[in-house]
């Protein structure tokens, strides 16, 4: 019997070692703060498609782009309310009308965009800080 109590505590020990191990790992290989970090530039990235969507139907309605961000706000009409501002530091993205129908908008982003490999960003590749994306009304949207 005192030989299966000590394999127990064995056991035991072992299994606890192996959870603290696994549970060590995990956090060293993916931080909370890096999780932060991904979870923010994902809200960018979305508020930025939002934007784009707002943008578009403005156009579609009045043919013409907005004077500025602060127009789709009085839009009553859109499906869904753009929020074009940063997550985390809550100012307005850049927007800059480059044309009759073409326009940019700028974020600043936490890091590179080489870890998103979902299909749904692939259109928003981007650099860590201020990054800008052109846009046409005139074309289909991505």
């Amino acid at each position: 019997m005192n030989v299966q109590a000590n394999s127990g505590k064995i056991l035991s020990i072992l299994a606890a070692f192996v959870a603290v191990a696994a549970i060590s790992t995990s956090i060293w290989l993916n931080p909370p703060s890096e999780n932060r970090v991904r979870a923010l530039d994902r809200e960018r990235l979305d508020g930025l498609k939002l934007t784009q969507y707002a943008i578009g139907k403005y156009f579609d309605i009045h043919h013409a782009l907005p004077a500025d961000l602060k127009a789709l706000d009085s839009e009553t009409n859109q499906p869904i309310q753009a929020d074009w501002h940063d997550p985390e530091t809550h100012q307005p993205l850049e927007y800059e009308i480059k044309g009759e129908q073409s326009y940019r908008l700028c974020a600043n982003f936490a890091r590179n965009s080489d870890w998103q490999n979902s299909q749904e960003y692939s259109f928003k590749k981007h650099s860590a800080g201020r990054d800008c994306f052109e846009y046409d009304v005139s074309l289909p949207k991505k």
